[in-house]
């Protein structure tokens, strides 16, 4: 039986790693451990921490979590002296590199999944990254000319194989997807909601889905809920935060604003941090021209509303940087055949 640590700090890597772990135990007997979300829990990981303590976006959000990463790191590099077979990390660099650099350093067989975004901010760190790591594993087909001296892979999205394409429309459903973790929905939701009483008064007969795992959210008893963004599938448009819920929702064929909002002093910083792109939502980084409207800060509710019921049926949303369908079998292909060479 293989042994891997497995390791993934926010939702979208939790997701991630949990399609990974399906398709690796299809190739063999494996048992997984380490730092685990929801979902990889579900998949039966042994979580020697939960992803939940230490999730949080945002330069200054994540200071007020520094004891509790210090202490899940901890954990992390003691569960090295166990020699797994294998480590995967899955991005959240600043909690993994110094993890993947202290199990190389024994010998252990370190695989990342997911590039960082060097392409957007602090690039310096891909030689960080490329001496920490043993191979890379990328989402998107730009992303391994970036690691001249790293082992890398473009498995692509597994965002593609996740959501239905879009068959009908409703044309009196919303969507608001105001995010995934706590932080985001208490700064996102008030703001949403405000933006969906607007539509409401001038679409008639306007019905509403928010979609969200966090709990104890809320909202009028107008708005529903749901627990998938599946639900949105046929939606007029959607509200949304920026993330990987962006690409959902393109892959799905679903219109969308995008809505950003973080802690004042953390968005100063990244506006002095990020180089290279003029947009935060993914389908308008990766046509590299603005597709998707994005309300960055300062977000006004009517404003919101307008460019919601303003959106065309369709949006010219390019996601041939996602690649084909069957990224995680394509990642576990890769994973169990370095196994084996280790």
């Amino acid at each position: 039986m293989k042994r891997i640590l497995i390791s993934v700090a926010e939702p979208s890597g939790d997701r991630l790693g949990a399609e990974l772990v399906r398709a690796l135990r299809e190739r063999g007997d494996v048992e997984f451990f380490g730092l685990a979300g929801p979902r990889l829990r579900s998949e039966g990981v042994t979580a020697l921490a939960r992803m939940e303590d230490v999730a949080a976006m945002g330069l200054i959000e994540v200071l007020g979590q520094l004891k509790t990463i210090h202490g899940v790191r901890n954990t992390l590099l003691k569960a090295l002296d166990e020699k797994p077979d294998a480590v995967i990390v899955i991005d959240a660099p600043d909690l993994h590199t110094p993890l993947a650099r202290a199990a190389k350093d024994r010998d252990i067989l370190t695989i990342g999944y997911v590039s960082p975004q060097v392409w957007a901010w602090r690039p310096g760190r891909v030689q960080s990254i490329s001496s920490a790591l043993d191979q890379l594993l990328c989402l998107f087909a730009f992303e391994p000319e970036l690691y001249p001296t790293l082992e890398t892979h473009w498995v692509g999205h597994p965002v593609v194989d996740r959501l239905p394409a879009r068959v009908r429309t409703d044309p009196l459903l919303f969507g608001l997807t105001p995010g995934s973790r706590r932080q985001e929905t208490d700064r996102l939701l008030p703001i949403f909601i405000e933006a969906a009483a607007h539509i409401k008064s001038s679409v008639e007969g306007a019905r509403f889905c928010l979609v969200s795992p966090v709990d104890n959210l809320e909202h009028p008893d107008w708005i529903d809920r749901a627990d998938s963004v599946e639900a949105l599938a046929s939606a007029r448009a959607v509200l949304t935060k920026s993330g990987t819920i962006t690409l959902e929702l393109a892959v799905m064929g679903v219109p969308q604003v995008v809505a950003h909002k973080v802690h004042p002093l953390t968005h100063w910083l990244g506006r002095r941090m990020i180089q290279g792109i003029s947009h935060i939502a993914m389908p308008n980084i990766l046509a590299n021209a603005e597709v998707v409207p994005e309300f960055i800060q300062d977000l006004k509710p009517s404003q919101l509303a307008d460019a919601v019921c303003s959106l065309p049926a369709q949006q010219g949303v390019d996601l041939s940087a996602l690649g084909a369908s069957g990224a995680s079998k394509r990642a576990a292909e890769h994973v169990w055949a370095a196994l084996g060479a280790a």
